[in-house]
């Protein structure tokens, strides 16, 4: 908890710019957009199942590249998306 008092002769201004470093330098706020989104860790068959997709979607990439259907530097269209995952289900 980050506590500051006015002292004597002190503007409202200063007093604010005393307690926004204090807070910064306690990182109270990191702590806090850290713990704002919550995120829950992913099964193993999930992981599983994201690392077969992400392996299936680089080699249909791959394929697309080499007939020169797509440059190595664009993104994939949807369809093809959609493709690879109906061949993984």
């Amino acid at each position: 908890m980050v506590e500051v008092r006015k002292r004597e002769r002190e503007s409202v201004e200063s007093m604010i710019r005393r307690f926004t470093r204090r807070i910064q330098k306690s990182e109270v706020l990191v702590q806090a957009r850290s713990s704002r989104f919550l995120t829950k860790n992913k099964s193993k068959t999930k992981q599983r199942q994201a690392a077969i997709k992400k392996v299936q979607f680089l080699t249909e990439k791959d394929k697309l590249v080499k007939m020169g259907k797509v440059k190595s530097t664009e993104r994939l269209p949807n369809k093809y998306k959609l493709k690879i995952k109906a061949t993984i289900k």
